[in-house]
């Protein structure tokens, strides 16, 4: 299969939905400075009871997998670990390193994850996923509904790959064309049209998808954010600060207690 077949610009639309923002404005039009906000915003959190894992849903032992996002790494999440761990949560974060390689093998390590947080609590797995892991976990929750309870893409951009933002779009296509040339190891170009070719199927009605988002992200168009399928919180934050702020981490939180009422594991 050719590898330059693949169209990363794809964005589908629904008549639901606000459709994103097109032409010049697409390429540009991102208040990319709001991501300034990123350093006080975790200030404020670490300084907040959500540190304390008051305010946040209680776990009671429930396993959730957190997904960092595209180049983001395990830092962006650790955060969010500590307070979903302190409020009583089994908490697995995603070893997808910098989470910028093919699709495959960050998809796989999040199986294995699942598998293993699931043999563990005996409960299905909340998805709570960061831009491209927000992607990643909507595939698999497609593909293997059976293991996944919830997923919360948090700053995701659900309809399309790659948004055509140049912050992201130039990184994004230029470390695709490295893997895929082989240059870092193998790379399976059936493999990733597999992940591609599930990108947009129809969700399963057994999962609940939930898109945290944020009007004021300076990377991510919200209205990408908008799957027919989900169900939306809008929170005030930045991109990065879906991960790391008291308005990001409260939208998650509000997103994990819709699961609330159920009874906790081992309990009928």
């Amino acid at each position: 299969m050719s590898t330059g077949q693949r169209n990363n610009s794809h964005t589908t639309h629904h008549p639901d939905l606000p459709a994103a923002v097109s032409g010049m404005a697409a390429w540009v039009g991102r208040p990319v400075w709001k991501e300034l906000r990123k350093p006080f915003e975790l200030r404020r959190l670490q300084a907040s009871p959500l540190w304390r894992g008051e305010g946040i849903p209680q776990g009671h032992g429930r396993p959730v997998l957190v997904v960092p996002g595209f180049l983001a790494g395990r830092s962006s999440a650790v955060a969010l670990e500590h307070i979903l761990n302190t409020a009583g949560w089994t908490v697995r974060v995603a070893a997808v390193g910098r989470n910028a390689g093919p699709a495959i093998n960050s998809i796989e390590a999040c199986r294995r994850a699942i598998d293993e947080l699931a043999h563990a609590t005996g409960e299905k797995v909340a998805i709570v996923g960061h831009s491209r892991g927000g992607q990643f976990g909507r595939i698999i929750a497609v593909e293997h509904p059976e293991t996944v309870r919830q997923v919360v893409a948090v700053g995701t951009p659900m309809r399309t790959k790659y948004p055509k933002y140049l912050v992201v779009k130039v990184p994004a296509e230029l470390l695709d064309k490295v893997w895929r040339s082989g240059v870092l190891g193998r790379v399976d170009p059936v493999e990733e049209q597999w992940v591609d070719d599930r990108r947009y199927l129809p969700f399963p009605d057994a999962v609940e998808l939930v898109s945290v988002y944020s009007r004021t992200d300076g990377v991510i168009d919200w209205k990408l954010c908008l799957d027919p399928a989900a169900i939306n919180i809008e929170v005030d934050a930045s991109h990065q600060g879906l991960f790391n702020s008291i308005n990001g981490v409260t939208g998650i939180g509000q997103a994990l207690d819709r699961h609330a009422a159920d009874a906790a594991p081992g309990q009928s």
